[in-house]
């Protein structure tokens, strides 16, 4: 059951999020640099965040239900966790904030 869940868990937060990055980062005026530590990131952190959703299933299942309608931000997922993530976090919330001006 938990590797079920990890297969949805992967499909509905973490592709999406992949995703997310990428477009983000594709607006943003950036180094080469931001770009590596996207990859950076989500290279250490899906896999945290697929141990994550096997342990705690009411975790998963909230965060996932709350990225399919867009009620959580996929990014906010990778706050906290390691430098390159809070530097990638940090800069798509100045590109989101200048594109909203």
């Amino acid at each position: 059951m938990s590797e079920f869940l990890s297969y949805l868990f992967a499909i509905l937060v973490v592709g999406p999020l992949q995703a997310e990055v990428s477009e983000r980062l594709q607006g943003v005026p950036s180094a080469a640099e931001i770009v590596e530590a996207g990859r950076a990131c989500i290279a250490t952190e899906a896999p945290r965040l697929l141990q994550r959703a096997q342990e705690d299933w009411a975790w998963a299942a909230a965060n996932a239900v709350g990225v399919g309608v867009g009620v959580v931000d996929p990014v906010s997922l990778l706050l906290g966790q390691n430098a390159d993530c809070n530097r990638l976090v940090q800069v798509l919330s100045q590109g989101g904030e200048a594109e909203e001006a």
